[in-house]
């Protein structure tokens, strides 16, 4: 059996999920006529920005107390 190759900086992702929810993902993707793995890519990167804690020396706080408007 022949191996895909992937492209540069890709590794592939696995998991399990249900069959009905699968599909569903898939149709969705399809009619968007967007690939799994980049929808999926766009939901893992949302998340992280969400989710995913500061890296050292920056402040989560940012734009705080920051008032242009003279107040």
């Amino acid at each position: 059996m022949a191996v895909a190759k992937l492209p540069p900086n890709m590794t592939e992702l696995s998991s399990y999920v249900d069959k009905d929810l699968k599909l569903r993902f898939k149709l969705a993707c399809t009619a968007k006529q967007k690939t799994m793995s980049e929808v999926i890519t766009d939901l893992i990167e949302e998340w992280l920005e969400q989710n995913e804690a500061p890296p050292p020396g920056k402040t989560s706080n940012q734009g705080k107390g920051d008032s242009s408007d003279g107040s």
